[in-house]
């Protein structure tokens, strides 16, 4: 396990629970002094609608993914380049982790083209470049990575954290992507957990309407990260107590592991 490349999606549900993110800080402070490499790409789900609340903009989704007009996006950049990005660098910070924030614009990281025109600014990725997180871990540092991507035109593109960090999970060809949620993992129709999943079980799913909403975007994740070339992908839960430590160093069972 030591110097195995593991990128993490840290959901902005678990983050928006102090017990939750302190454990997850606690967790990846103790994996990383064992030598694993950390590439964190985080949400921000609830702090944005937060805000656009604040400022009258109401939210919108269309299959999981937040309609994005110019306004949007600003509130977008800020929340989750600033406020967010910031938080998670300094909870790292607090436990002696070495983290740098960064978003998806800098170094050419990720770069999208408009996914859909219902959808205002939501990008489609069309490249990730890993250069710039490997220069940051060679260097000893876990890059924490906002999901905006830069445009054709070099606009800002707001891009579901899933995806992004699916993208940057296949790009490094880490051998773990893993889903940290607020929820068991992905449930059957009858709200038990799936401890596995394959790309077939996934399609049937979705056209049961079983999966659905923001899952989607997480299966799919997983499955792009599969086919560019991670070794592993699971959606985990991040309610248990040191989930990420479990899983990582014990197998532990928690969430749905998606093979191809």
């Amino acid at each position: 396990m030591s110097h195995s490349t593991v990128v993490i999606k840290y959901g902005g549900h678990a983050m928006d629970k102090p017990e939750l993110s302190r454990a997850f800080a606690d967790d990846l402070a103790l994996l990383a002094g064992q030598g694993m490499r950390f590439v964190i790409v985080h949400g921000g789900g609830p702090q944005i609608s937060a805000l656009l609340k604040r400022l009258a903009i109401e939210s919108r989704f269309v299959d999981g993914l937040r309609v994005t007009d110019a306004a949007t996006m600003e509130a977008v950049e800020m929340v989750l380049c600033g406020q967010v990005n910031k938080a998670v660098v300094s909870e790292l910070a607090a436990r002696g982790v070495r983290a740098a924030g960064i978003s998806g614009r800098d170094g050419g990281l990720l770069l999208a083209r408009p996914k859909n025109p219902a959808l205002g600014l939501v990008g489609e990725i069309m490249k990730a470049d890993p250069a710039l997180p490997r220069c940051l871990l060679e260097g000893g540092f876990v890059p924490v990575v906002a999901p905006v991507a830069s445009g054709p035109g070099g606009e800002a593109l707001n891009i579901n954290a899933d995806t992004a960090a699916g993208a940057l999970a296949g790009a490094l060809g880490a051998e773990y992507f893993v889903l940290i949620s607020d929820v068991p993992g992905v449930l059957d129709g009858h709200g038990a957990l799936l401890p596995t999943l394959d790309a077939a079980r996934i399609a049937a799913l979705r056209e049961a309407g079983v999966i659905s909403g923001g899952m989607i975007p997480k299966t799919e994740a997983c499955l792009g990260a599969l086919a560019a070339g991670c070794g592993r992908a699971l959606i985990l839960d991040g309610r248990a107590p040191s989930s990420l430590r479990r899983f990582l160093l014990e197998g532990a069972p928690l969430g749905t592991v998606v093979t191809t």
